[in-house]
């Protein structure tokens, strides 16, 4: 029968208990707990818990049963040669109006532990043995019967009783069962999958079935539901496949399933097709991502602010005595200057990097202390050629050739300038530095901006040195990691810092051939020209 196969191929442990002892364990329990087929019928279920306070409170919820009706709850187990399985448990009371009641408990092991193979072996020898066994008692028993009738109204007994038995607990089961005919047509769910998705009975499911779509993992294109049956069934498929299906929500809540087809060996069934709910176990997933994510902007946060502090400190004094010297030799060689325009143009240049590097000091340090320079709007090619005119010497020392391509109808920026700035001079120094050690013959640096699909503004300075060693791409971003002699290993960190406080992402291509290519994207303010 369909609920018969169901509970031998079912994707969890699934067993029957009567005074907290086992009356009937499906296979997947027996081989999770290492105890051979019909082995825990009637053993107390202190056996598989791991320690006595949990057998305890089980104890205590199944003794309230009538009143609660349900138990669902994670707990360690215990398997006969000793392993330790953390699994999650629910039970629910079939006849709680009996004399000696009965529930049915499912057991899902969260620690993805497989048998051995050697293991598996050894139960497939055992299970021939007592094949052969039962089929040596089954052939006494039958020579013993009286006679056919009797044997033909004891069995049709039997298959009622286990019809019902099966029903029940297709019913009760927390798992989504979808039984279909010969023709593949859905005969019949249980009142999970209602629940799952939000139908009454099986004219409503399959109304839903030809409207809902979902995406399997790992696959681009969305399937609809009745496709997705079709390929779980291995009535019409040679292997039926074991997928993990997301359902799209109008909510944003997504629904996520493991979903397997059953073969159904009655001649008018097709196949049994399970849902299992992964939702939680997904979200919390995502949850933890999130967390981690937001540990490790607090991280590169509190970084960048010792860094701020310690940098604000040890140049702040020397800029500005800096300043002081090329004004006073500003004023004592004013007439001198006048007459040789070279030197009043260095002398320019170099009040020009000091009061930049004294505002960038600045505003490193207002930007950790929450105390950002007001946000603006802003074009970006401007800034681009403004950071390439502040960089020539460097890039003339050099012989590095910069190609600029910047998109014509790009919006403006929304943010704080001298920032954006800053990262750009991040990125366009490390591509020197790294042209300048590979002694390259033609060393270049393109930057390319325009604008994403997203609406967003992607920008890629790239170059055509050495690029990245693999084994330091996971880690180019964190701090005090670097290749320059003397170097602090904070730029890149910082850089990211900061496009990430822009709502932006910035990030390492390795995927290119040659070089190093950095790629920023940044929100932009719409509308704006």
């Amino acid at each position: 029968m369909p609920y018969e196969q169901i509970f031998d191929n079912a994707l969890v442990g699934i067993c029957f208990m009567r005074e907290r002892r086992f009356v009937r364990v499906n296979p997947l329990m027996e081989q999770m707990l290492g105890y051979a087929p019909g082995e825990l019928a009637g053993v107390s279920v202190r056996q598989v818990y791991a320690q006595q306070d949990d057998y305890e409170e089980v104890g205590q919820v199944v003794a309230h049963f009538p009143n609660s009706n349900q138990y669902v709850h994670e707990r360690t187990l215990i398997s006969k040669d000793g392993r330790l399985l953390w699994c999650m448990i629910s039970g629910r009371m079939i006849d709680p109006a009996a004399s000696s009641p009965t529930s049915v408990w499912v057991v899902q092991d969260l620690s993805d532990k497989k048998r051995a193979e050697d293991e598996l072996h050894r139960t497939s020898h055992r299970l021939e043995q007592i094949v052969e066994r039962r089929t040596l008692n089954l052939r006494k028993t039958n020579a013993t019967l009286k006679s056919e009738v009797e044997r033909r109204r004891a069995s049709e007994r039997a298959m009622i009783e286990s019809r019902e038995k099966y029903r029940v607990l297709i019913r009760n089961i927390p798992l989504g069962i979808a039984i279909t005919d010969a023709s593949g047509k859905v005969i019949e769910i249980n009142p999970a999958m209602q629940a799952f998705f939000n139908v009454t009975d099986v004219g409503d499911f399959q109304e839903v079935a030809c409207e809902r779509r979902c995406t399997v993992l790992g696959e681009s294109a969305p399937v609809g539901l009745v496709e997705l049956l079709a390929r779980c069934s291995p009535r019409f498929v040679p292997r039926s496949e074991h997928l993990t299906v997301r359902f799209d929500q109008p909510s944003g809540n997504d629904l996520w399933f493991d979903v397997l087809g059953v073969r159904v060996a009655v001649s008018n069934l097709g196949s049994a097709v399970v849902f299992l709910d992964r939702t939680e176990q997904r979200r919390a997933r995502s949850r933890e991502q999130e967390q981690q994510q937001q540990l490790a902007h607090a991280t590169r946060l509190s970084m960048m602010g010792q860094f701020a502090s310690a940098l604000a400190h040890e140049l702040g004094q020397p800029l500005n005595a800096c300043l002081s010297y090329a004004a006073g030799i500003e004023h004592r060689l004013g007439s001198e200057l006048a007459e040789r325009p070279e030197a009043r143009e260095a002398l320019a240049h170099i009040q020009l990097h000091l009061q930049q590097a004294g505002h960038v000091v600045r505003n490193v340090r207002s930007f950790v202390a929450r105390h950002r320079p007001g946000d603006e709007q802003f074009p970006l090619a401007p800034l681009v050629y403004e950071t390439l005119d502040l960089l020539q010497l460097q890039l003339r020392d050099s012989s590095v050739v910069v190609r600029v391509r910047i998109a014509p109808d790009l919006h403006q920026l929304h943010g704080t300038r001298v920032e954006i700035q800053q990262v750009l001079v991040n990125l366009i120094m490390n591509a020197v530095e790294a042209l300048r050690d590979a002694v390259h013959a033609s060393p270049s640096i393109s930057i390319h901006a325009s604008a994403g699909e997203d609406g967003q503004i992607q920008v890629r300075v790239s170059d055509n040195g050495p690029g990245v060693p693999v084994g330091d791409r996971a880690n180019v971003f964190e701090p005090y990691r670097t290749s320059k002699p003397g170097g602090l290993g904070m730029g890149l960190m910082m850089c990211k810092t900061i496009i990430e406080s822009h709502n932006g992402t910035l990030r390492l291509l390795d995927d290119e051939d040659v070089g190093a290519h950095f790629e920023f994207r940044l929100p932009t303010t719409r509308g704006a020209s």
